[in-house]
């Protein structure tokens, strides 16, 4: 089952790029990089079109970590 472990880092490594991708779309509108250093503290407003990127980037890098845990879960025993 090394396919489910190939897919598991794809799809973080694929979404954590997508998030990137949604944040430095974020910066070259507004260039206020300190709302991206400082994500907790809500001064980061993302257009429609940036936070639908981010979402889809955030879905698939916690896809990523359910199939870790089915992976477990199922072949190295739990």
């Amino acid at each position: 089952m090394t396919w489910m472990i190939w897919l598991e880092q794809a799809l973080l490594l694929i979404g954590l790029c997508i998030v990137c991708l949604s944040l430095l779309r974020y910066w070259r509108r507004t260039g206020d990089w300190k709302a991206i250093a400082f994500f907790w503290q809500k001064r980061m407003v993302l257009e429609r079109n940036e936070f639908l990127i981010n979402r889809v980037g955030l879905s698939l890098m916690i896809l990523g970590v359910v199939i870790r845990f089915v992976y477990h879960l199922l072949f190295v025993g739990g």
